[in-house]
């Protein structure tokens, strides 16, 4: 019951003023949806939030546009100037013959521009995130990945 009453008051304000919602708070209650539809299975899918509403939360969650730059980033906590990218191959040049994978040019001078701009940038290349089998795991190595950036 508390869960279904919360929803209601959320949906609720969201559609009568989502302007009154910070991008952060969007962005928080996009996760909290993620939990309810992943999780939590058909008993979370009745507490979801309407289409209109999920979708502004989700929007929250897109890459941030660094103003300076122009580059975009795909977390980023712009206040503290602290970012996470995620690595696809197009990132990378191909192995070299001891199978290592070095960013290419574009990704080098980006990473290179951001900081100049005052930005600290954790990369997550794509090979190591999915050799995790389990979220905890994940969890784990975005902490450590974080954690000198904090500091």
């Amino acid at each position: 019951m508390l869960l279904a009453d919360c929803s209601r008051v959320i949906s609720d304000s969201l559609a009568r003023d989502p302007s009154s919602w910070s991008e952060e708070e969007r962005s928080q209650l996009h996760q909290w949806q993620l939990w309810l539809s992943l999780e939590r299975g058909e008993d979370g899918q009745q507490h979801l939030l309407p289409a209109p509403q999920r979708k502004l939360c989700r929007v929250a969650m897109e890459e941030h546009l660094e103003p300076r730059t122009g580059y975009s980033l795909d977390l980023a906590l712009p206040s503290s100037r602290i970012a996470v990218e995620v690595d696809g191959p197009s990132h990378f040049l191909l192995p070299d013959g001891l199978g290592v994978r070095r960013p290419n040019g574009p990704t080098l001078l980006k990473r290179r521009l951001l900081a100049a701009a005052g930005w600290r940038v954790s990369s997550v290349p794509f090979y190591e995130w999915n050799g995790f089998a389990t979220a905890k795991e994940r969890q784990t190595y975005l902490e450590r990945a974080v954690a000198p950036l904090l500091g």
